[in-house]
């Protein structure tokens, strides 16, 4: 067992990478390989499980494609999975100058709701002691 890598660090491009195997407190006693960046401060990466038929080659390619790709996803734009469709502009009935504005139905189903919702909400006076 003595001949199973276990912990190493190397430099890549400027970055010392600190690597150990370890089990996460989260998957159980499985080993993973962890390890942290000389570029970052207080963080941990384990990408994959330990086997003991890791090289120190390949462990270091592993790490570094990992580290890589992390880095590309951060700087890459945020992108947004999911969203509220954009309001529609309100449409002015025909009388000008009105505050009465036609809404969709979607809309008025909506509104509908709040406003069942604000109806049940318990009202100042519903507070207040009995005389």
């Amino acid at each position: 067992m003595s001949d199973v890598l276990q912990e190493f660090s190397f430099v890549d491009r400027g970055r010392t990478f600190q690597c150990r195997v370890a089990a996460s407190r989260v998957t159980g006693p499985d080993p993973w390989w962890w390890f942290e960046v000389s570029t970052e401060q207080h963080q941990r990466h384990a990408p994959f499980r330990a086997d003991p038929d890791d090289t120190l080659e390949v462990v270091q390619q592993r790490m570094v494609a990992y580290y890589d790709n992390l880095l590309e996803r951060r700087a890459a734009p945020v992108v947004k999975k999911w969203s509220r469709p954009a309001p529609q502009a309100a449409a002015a009935t025909s009388d000008e100058g009105s505050d009465v504005i036609e809404m969709d139905a979607e809309t008025e189903e909506v509104v509908a709701e709040i406003e069942e919702e604000i109806a049940e909400l318990p009202g100042d006076d519903d507070d207040a002691p009995a005389a």
